[in-house]
């Protein structure tokens, strides 16, 4: 342990004796990290998420992954000439575009990244919803006339069959689809996944790579931590605003249904989660309740 210990004070510019007490905290506890943004498309930084990923194991960390994947999925579409249409921030996915979300997401991205991490030394084992009656979903309905098509919404996961994985030695890397019990399969949001999954396992943590820092104030500065109790108000107020509420709502979400915490960070920092694991600073914004 000292050797890892050693390695994340290096990487991360903290004392050995606060990466220690950290590592203690989080040894052994499950964790569920959404996957997507600049982390997921720029190769340097992804090539950095597989060697922290490698390093929170050697330190005890169980970690489950879920990968988005829009910015590919939009480059499938448009060579294939198929146009993507977006509502409240949900694509709007027809069978033609049901077909190459699936292909990329629990296809070709999911195998991708199943390499990556296998060249950092990680035994990855990439699965969808529909593997293992992992996630069953229903179709996501709107209080509008919009309809989103196959799009879905999460109501059940196969626990048992999840902390199995975990407890071999494997660790999870999940492709958010699903499907139900007629057989036909959903796209499901990934920050939405993410933080079903974490939920129902009760996971000791809840972080979400994004491609910004967190939630910020009236100021610009960035918000550390937030009680639930004060969301409502900086959303109300337009503090939090735009694309940023689902995902504040996905983790205060989690929070209240027993996850200890969620965090919103960015991916673009080197060693994100590395820093808002083992140092008590952090680099998010952190939901408690």
């Amino acid at each position: 342990m000292s050797k890892t210990v050693n390695k994340i004070s290096d990487l991360i510019s903290v004392n050995k004796a606060e990466v220690y007490k950290n590592i203690k905290k989080y040894k052994s506890m499950v964790l569920v990290i959404k996957y997507g943004g600049s982390a997921m498309v720029d190769p340097k930084l992804s090539k950095s998420f597989s060697k922290d990923i490698k390093i929170m194991i050697e330190a005890g960390v169980k970690p489950i992954i879920v990968h988005g994947g829009g910015p590919q999925i939009n480059h499938v579409l448009k060579l294939m000439g198929i146009k993507s249409e977006f509502h409240n921030g949900l694509r709007i996915t027809n069978k033609e575009t049901f077909d190459v979300v699936e292909m990329v997401l629990a296809g070709t991205l999911n195998k991708e990244i199943v390499k990556n991490f296998s060249i950092a030394g990680i035994n990855a084992l990439g699965i969808s919803g529909c593997d293992c009656k992992l996630i069953k979903a229903k179709k996501y309905k709107l209080n509008t006339k919009v309809d989103l098509g196959f799009v879905g919404k999460p109501f059940s996961l196969n626990n048992k069959h999840l902390l199995k994985i975990i407890a071999a030695g494997f660790v999870p890397l999940i492709a958010p689809i699903g499907y139900n019990s007629k057989g036909i399969k959903y796209n499901i949001n990934a920050d939405l996944t993410a933080g079903f999954i974490a939920s129902k396992i009760k996971a000791r943590r809840l972080l979400m790579l994004t491609d910004v820092k967190g939630v910020k104030d009236q100021n610009g500065k960035l918000i550390t931590e937030l009680k639930l109790k004060e969301v409502t108000k900086l959303i109300s107020s337009g503090v939090i605003y735009g694309g940023m509420i689902p995902k504040v709502q996905n983790c205060i979400e989690s929070v209240r249904e027993g996850v200890k915490a969620s965090v919103i960070l960015d991916g673009k920092v080197k060693h994100a989660l590395l820093k808002e694991l083992f140092s008590d600073k952090g680099v998010g914004t952190l939901f408690r309740k």
